[in-house]
This record gives C-alpha cells, structure tokens and sequence, in this order.
C-alpha cells in the first residue's frame, strides 16, 4: 500500500501564518513591553536578594574558620595540641554545621 504525501496533506501539521493586525498591535505591544518591564524587574531583585544571601552565608563561613584557626593557634601555643588536631576539630565542627 502506498501513502501519497503532498502539501495538502501538511497543511494541518503547520502553524498558520502570523499576520500582523492594524487594530490592536500596538496595544499588545506596550502591554507586552510593560509586562517585560515588570518581569525584569522582579528578575533584578530576585537575583539581588540571591547575592545578598550568598554573600551573608559566604561572610559566616569565613568568620567561621578564621575564629577556629586563631583559637586553634592560641590552643596550640598554650596547650600544646598539635596542629592535626586542631584541624581536625576545625573541619568537623564547621561541617557539621552546614
């Protein structure tokens, strides 16, 4: 059996022609453009509030280690722990506290 396939038989596959309309276009268009406007400025304070976050949290982690490695220094020169140790307790309590 033999299936013919021409133009006629794509004509339903194909989105239609756009057509550009005299009546209404340009209210589309600044209603397209206002909600662009709106969108992009949602998108700029969302992405603001994501690098405030980030950088609060990268802020913490820093403070975070450099308080461990000068206590650690400080136990060190008045205990005596070795700096293996001190290390040791620096990497486990600041990743167990993520």
């Amino acid at each position: 059996m033999s299936v013919r396939f021409d133009d006629t038989s794509l004509q339903h596959t194909r989105p239609p022609p756009q057509v550009a309309s005299f009546t209404g276009e340009r209210r589309a268009v600044a209603k397209y453009s206002s909600s662009l406007k709106r969108a992009y400025s949602s998108g700029v304070w969302e992405g603001l509030a994501a690098g405030v976050g980030m950088g609060i949290v990268m802020v913490l982690l820093f403070c975070g280690y450099s308080l461990g490695i000068w206590y650690g220094a400080k136990l060190i020169l008045d205990k005596g722990y070795t700096g293996a140790q001190v290390m040791n307790v620096i990497f486990a309590v600041l990743t167990g506290s993520l």
